[in-house]
């Protein structure tokens, strides 16, 4: 029974469940030991003007990162010769902010407060303030990160080329993700005495659209304290497991749990065979996901929170806080 009976109810033992939503976007970047070198992928470069000899053109390069260990400087060498300008920074994603110089053919983006970056983690960093080589031809650039002087990982871009006769266009697309959430808090009124009421199901429905070209994650989360009472000594109703790497079949117990369903974004796997898993406290856990962009219709994800008592749950309202978390990576 959904909220809104009130208080007065008799007969019955009352469990209350509340549910609150929160977007958040975002890249978290963790500490990690170094690995071995490798290659960097996903190595591209855009320029704002192709024309030869342009002026305050904008250089955009992005790539993964192939080494987890800590990243003081990242060099772009522009094949070629003639180029000039006084670069700023425009931009910078995944990376700590830093300052930039040029020499020759050689941009320079310096990390003030150098951080370890994991692998696989997206960089992307855009220069302002560049002019264009005079001379029409294809150009590469070749992206390499540094710890101090040493060459950490390094990739060569696809080519870019600069032409006299040809019309650069720009078309800029803003960066976009709805969340939507069909239930912010639900009751439960349960009595152990009929099993019609002993074990209970509510369905939280959700959808995610958005334009992010590497898609996004969900998480969920709930309180520390999880599925509690304020009754004298804070009696709980256990969770029906420690996480979703120890999902399992509805035990049929006194329990609390969650499965999830969905259409259009990856469901993770614990969840398969309608196996049911405990809220995890804090970070929470990534529950679904999407490798790109949405398109036009939106993903549509499903948490069926369940709870199951007996007569060795103490009467009383039992609360706890859901909170989702979903992060579009737009590189």
């Amino acid at each position: 029974m959904y909220a809104g009976d009130g208080p007065g109810v008799t007969g019955r033992r009352r469990l209350v469940l509340f549910l609150a939503a929160a977007l958040v976007g975002g890249l978290f970047v963790l500490p990690a030991s170094p690995a071995g070198a490798a290659a960097l992928t996903n190595v591209s470069w855009t320029v704002s003007n192709n024309q030869v000899s342009a002026t305050s053109v904008t250089y955009g390069y992005s790539f993964k990162t192939a080494t987890t260990t800590s990243i003081s400087s990242v060099t772009f060498v522009v094949s070629g010769a003639g180029l000039a300008g006084t670069p700023t920074i425009a931009r910078n994603y995944g990376i700590p902010a830093g300052t930039v110089g040029i020499t020759g053919q050689t941009i320079t983006y310096t990390v003030s407060t150098p951080i370890s970056i994991t692998a696989g983690i997206p960089i992307y960093i855009e220069f302002a303030g560049l002019t264009n080589s005079s001379t029409a031809a294809s150009y590469t650039t070749v992206v390499t990160t540094k710890n101090g002087a040493s060459s950490i990982d390094t990739a060569t871009s696809p080519a870019v080329t600069l032409a006299s006769s040809n019309t650069a266009v720009t078309v800029t697309v803003a960066k976009s993700l709805t969340f939507t959430l069909n239930n912010t808090a639900f009751e439960l009124d349960m009595d152990p005495t009929l099993s019609a009421l002993a074990d209970q199901t509510s369905s939280i429905g959700m959808t995610i659209q958005t334009n992010a070209h590497s898609g996004y994650t969900l998480n969920v989360n709930d309180s520390a304290a999880g599925l509690q009472s304020p009754a004298t000594g804070t009696p709980t109703i256990a969770k029906v497991s420690s996480g979703k790497g120890t999902s399992l079949a509805w035990p049929g117990t006194p329990a609390f749990g969650y499965t999830v369903t969905g259409t259009g974004a990856t469901i993770d796997g614990a969840f398969s065979a309608s196996k049911y898993a405990g809220f995890v406290s804090g970070a929470g856990e990534q529950i679904a996901s999407r490798s790109g962009a949405t398109g036009g219709s939106a993903d549509t994800i499903t948490i069926a929170a369940r709870v199951a008592i007996d007569f060795t749950v103490a009467t009383g309202v039992y609360s706890d806080t859901l909170t989702y978390t979903a992060t579009p990576n737009y590189t």
